[in-house]
């Protein structure tokens, strides 16, 4: 069997993102225009405990319903970078779904943000950037 070199393995992608490389490293990026409140991505999640979640990883989960559970993305969720003044915000009416929202026009080809939250930072010692 014969592999495909890293660079010849498109890019992931799904309707309307695709995954690139950005300022921060790996991040989502439109590949078409979104309308403010549009939803651009709707990510299916896994609901695990936190203390199950160790290492790197944590800094990928979002909070859930149920104390002392996180979620994990399904999707390109994970993927999203923090921005000071992001182009999405999420929203989660349901355990098992996050759905990401256009906060304003976005063009083709911009990069896809959320604003990660101050005790995000915080927990890690960190300054947003």
């Amino acid at each position: 069997m014969t592999r495909a070199r890293t660079d010849e393995i498109p890019h992931a992608t799904a309707a309307g993102v695709a995954v690139g490389r950005g300022r921060h490293g790996r991040g989502v990026f439109a590949t078409r225009r979104f309308a403010e409140g549009e939803s651009v991505e709707v990510c299916p999640t896994l609901q695990v405990p936190d203390s199950d979640v160790s290492g790197t990883l944590g800094d990928y989960v979002f909070g859930s319903f149920d104390d002392g559970d996180v979620v994990l993305l399904l999707g390109f969720g994970m993927l999203y970078n923090h921005s000071p003044s992001p182009n999405l915000e999420y929203f989660q009416d349901d355990p098992e779904m996050i759905t990401f929202v256009a906060t304003r026009a976005i063009k083709r080809g911009e990069e896809l943000t959320i604003d990660y939250g101050a005790e995000w930072w915080e927990q890690r010692g960190l300054e947003p950037d």
